[in-house]
């Protein structure tokens, strides 16, 4: 008997160029938990057939490839996530580098989730996961390591090839990120406003990117020929202390549509890097409304707020959520 330990499995990464078809992993991800699994639904005969009895058997049914993976927050793999998620990436030396790059990853109305093929190694099993498609991924801090999570549809796998290779990475956590708002008449300037201004101290963040992925079957085959996705939506929360009105009278005060756009840029900063520069992850929400405001008035504890907002598409800046991230990889 060979009993495996769960740090054993790994999880290899490759950005499609053709939805479907297979490349090889371009990084292996070093991961806190992975799901990955093919899904195989049987189609039971329940017929009435004179008997109480309900099942007389079954045949093969709908076959997909789904599950979670999860990672601590680095500036060199999160853009393994983030890119096929938004969709969009354009990358190019950061200003007064050679080595140093700038990679802005965006949700664009032209573009699409990125595909990815993932391999995934169990210690017993390799299995190749294709079409890989991010259906949701969340980005969340509270007082530890912040961790990203990504919610996968695939095909359904088939038996893969890994070869390990596993780099160590700077991790991100709470004592390494800010988050700063800003308002004014559009997001461009609610934007420029929030960079201006000071960090606003929160005690947890979270970020939900959603891309409402389907798994679409076809005659003649009974794994998805497609994954698709509908609609785009961005939201999440925030908790502080309850010091101020400020969140209360954003929240109460949107409803009559007097208040300005509103921003929010979320800021992870690492080791130092080139001549200028450090490891980043800069999120830009142009603009967003609190959809939920509670307020925790736990006798024995702090009073804190914790707001929920929606992120909304900003035409000035054609985007809902951009994200940079800065580092030493030249592209993905």
């Amino acid at each position: 008997m060979s009993i495996k330990q769960g740090r054993e499995p790994y999880v290899g990464v490759g950005i499609e160029s053709v939805a479907g078809t297979g490349v090889v992993a371009a990084k292996y991800l070093p991961f806190t938990s992975c799901s990955l699994r093919g899904m195989h639904e049987p189609m039971e005969d329940d017929a009435a057939k004179g008997v109480r009895d309900k099942v007389w058997g079954a045949v093969g049914g709908r076959q997909h490839g789904e599950g979670d993976i999860e990672a601590y927050v680095d500036a060199k793999n999160a853009p393994y996530l983030l890119y096929p998620a938004l969709g969009s990436i354009s990358s190019d030396t950061a200003s007064g580098e050679s080595t140093v790059y700038d990679h802005v990853i965006t949700r664009k109305t032209t573009s699409t989730p990125k595909t990815l093929s993932i391999v995934y190694n169990d210690t017993q099993d390799t299995r190749k996961f294709t079409y890989a498609t991010i259906n949701t991924l969340e980005l969340a801090v509270s007082d530890g390591l912040a961790t990203i999570s990504a919610n996968i549809l695939s095909k359904f796998p088939t038996t893969g090839t890994a070869s390990l290779s596993i780099t160590e990475e700077r991790i991100l956590a709470f004592k390494d990120y800010t988050i700063k708002f800003g308002s004014g008449s559009t997001g461009t300037a609610a934007l420029s406003a929030a960079n201006s201004a000071s960090a606003t101290k929160v005690n947890a963040f979270a970020l939900r990117i959603n891309n409402n992925a389907e798994a679409i079957y076809q005659s003649g085959n009974a794994s998805t020929q497609a994954v698709t996705v509908s609609q785009f939506e961005v939201d999440g929360e925030y908790t502080l202390f309850y010091e101020g009105t400020t969140e209360r009278a954003f929240y109460e005060t949107l409803l009559d549509g007097s208040n300005a756009v509103r921003a929010m840029i979320i800021t992870f900063t690492g080791d130092a890097i080139g001549l200028t520069h450090n490891e980043t992850i800069k999120i830009e929400i142009p603009n967003f409304f609190i959809r939920e405001r509670g307020v925790d008035t736990a006798i024995a504890g702090f009073i804190t707020e914790s707001p929920t907002f929606v992120a909304t598409y900003d035409p000035t800046e054609a985007v809902t959520i951009r994200v940079t991230v800065t580092n030493l990889t030249a592209s993905y």
